[in-house]
């Protein structure tokens, strides 16, 4: 609910500070002459939430509660929340002093803050007056949403196998391909690695076959060395071991030139060739491995496509058969859930001198709140045929019929909601409304005596020359202003005494 509201620079009005902190629920009232201002002053607070464009330089509403706006990027103070406006070249909006979208804060506020004086049908849409019901039968929904939930996502991904099947013969077609490429490769890891150290040794072979007879006629000399040594006396173990080295390490070039002589080079070349293919399209032997490993289960998945639509077909048919049934039985609960909600929803439109409304549960299309569609009409006509003032007055009995279920704390904003109206239908709005702001705060403009004597907090608007001001009545100045909207800017003592029984009725 609304603390404190400050407008500074708003069209008539050079400054205007109320403050609510001590009794913040309740009626409170606004009026005046025609032409004072009162409009101009509730639109200016309603465009604090987004309702009206900015009117105002600055303004700023303080409201008594904390907003989880984590889900927004805003961090939320413990105790209140502010709505701040600027008014220079644009309007810039803020909240808790971070600037946001006019959007968002029409958003946010639309969570606590209602205006009446338009069309607004957001409570009569079929999932509103379904949970309202819902209060009224004592019955839950959470067991219907859970299955529905679970039939989409099931129902999503049947849809998503059935796309699969379709192109299942062209996909199998691509992957056999894309498989058979790397199968006929067979690449190994490591195996290219290993290729271009072979392929360095085919391109020193030449080298070694001639560097290995050269060496050879080291051997010729050997009986020499050893003749040399034993004339000087030197022992010849040493040379013995070095030449016995040395023909072990030509027998080995002997056996690889063997072996590297035997290898078709161009087969060599070929492989590599392959295996650089498959290496500049994956990035690697490994990751060509395991493309190769996923297009294998990914075709695997597409061969077996249709077991898994029979298995899914089988579940979906389970959770469908399970979801009907307990939406039958939310539905049977519901048909006294609406008899108490009708009579009700009745008991205040009589008192607000509106017809009988008719309700009726239809079956609709399954959804998250089961099968059934709600039917309203007065005198056999749908509701969106009533003319605005009636309009609001059912809206005004919907919220007065459900308020037990209701948590409170909202702000409810109304422009002359008894205009055009009788005594007695004029009153019967002002008691609504009473018995409503025992759990709402309600801002109210009225010309009507019955209203306005039932305010908890009434203020008055007038104008002096451009300027408008606004202050609170005290209750002599509430029994002259009363008198005055009964019979005119020199109130006579009929309207005076009428106006002083009004409020001590109220009280």
């Amino acid at each position: 609910m609304i603390e404190r509201v400050y407008l500074k620079e708003c069209l008539t009005f050079k400054e205007v500070e109320l403050n609510f902190e001590t009794d913040k629920r309740g009626l409170i009232i606004f009026s005046g002459a025609s032409g004072a201002g009162k409009s101009i002053l509730m639109q200016a607070i309603l465009s604090l939430f987004g309702y009206f464009e900015a009117s105002a330089k600055l303004g700023e509403v303080l409201i008594d509660r904390s907003l989880d706006l984590s889900e927004y990027g805003i961090e939320s103070d413990n105790l209140a929340t502010i709505f701040k406006q600027l008014k220079r070249e644009k309007v810039r909006y803020f909240i808790n002093n971070q600037a946001v979208s006019k959007k968002l804060v029409k958003n946010i506020s639309s969570n606590f803050v209602d205006y009446l004086s338009v069309k607004n049908s957001k409570e009569f849409k079929n999932e509103n007056l379904l949970l309202t019901i819902d209060k009224f039968a004592k019955s839950d929904s959470s067991r219907v949403e859970l299955l529905f939930e679970r039939y989409r996502e099931l129902k999503k991904e049947m849809k998503e196998i059935e796309e699969k099947e379709q192109k299942a013969n062209e996909l199998i077609e691509f992957l056999e391909f894309e498989i058979e490429k790397i199968e006929r490769i067979a690449p190994k890891k490591g195996e290219f690695e290993e290729l271009i150290e072979l392929k360095k040794s085919l391109s020193k072979i030449e080298k070694l076959r001639e560097l290995s007879l050269r060496v050879n006629t080291l051997f010729e000399y050997e009986n020499s060395v050893v003749e040399f040594l034993d004339l000087l006396e030197v022992e010849n173990s040493f040379f013995n071991e070095t030449m016995n080295e040395l023909r072990g390490c030509v027998e080995t070039a002997y056996q690889k030139m063997e072996f590297l002589e035997s290898v078709d080079i161009e087969e060599v070349l070929k492989r590599l060739e392959d295996l650089q293919g498959l290496i500049k399209r994956f990035g690697s032997i490994e990751e060509s491995l395991n493309y190769l490993d996923k297009k294998r289960e990914e075709l695997l998945r597409l061969k077996n496509i249709s077991f898994e639509k029979k298995d899914l077909e089988k579940e979906m048919k389970q959770v469908e058969k399970e979801l009907y049934r307990e939406a039958e039985l939310l539905s049977q609960k519901r048909k006294k859930g609406v008899i108490a909600f009708k009579n009700e929803l009745n008991r205040f439109l009589k008192k607000l001198y509106l017809s009988p409304i008719e309700i009726e549960l239809e079956r609709g299309e399954i959804n998250r709140l089961g099968i059934d569609y709600v039917k309203m009409n007065i005198n056999s006509a749908d509701i969106g045929q009533l003319s605005t003032g009636e309009f609001n007055r059912l809206k005004l009995a919907f919220l007065a019929s459900r308020v037990e279920f209701d948590e409170g704390g909202k702000t409810i904003f109304l422009d002359e909601v008894d205009a055009n109206l009788s005594g007695e239908e004029s009153m019967s709005v002002a008691k609504v409304l009473k018995f409503l702001s025992k759990k709402y705060q309600i801002f109210a403009i009225s010309h009507q005596p019955q209203l306005t004597s039932q305010a908890d907090r009434h203020f008055y608007i007038w104008k002096e020359g451009s300027n408008s001001f606004i202050k609170e009545l005290n209750r002599a100045e509430r029994v002259r202003e009363i008198a005055r909207i009964i019979s005119g800017k020199k109130p006579n003592r009929e309207a005076l005494n009428y106006a002083k029984q009004l409020l001590k009725e109220r009280e």
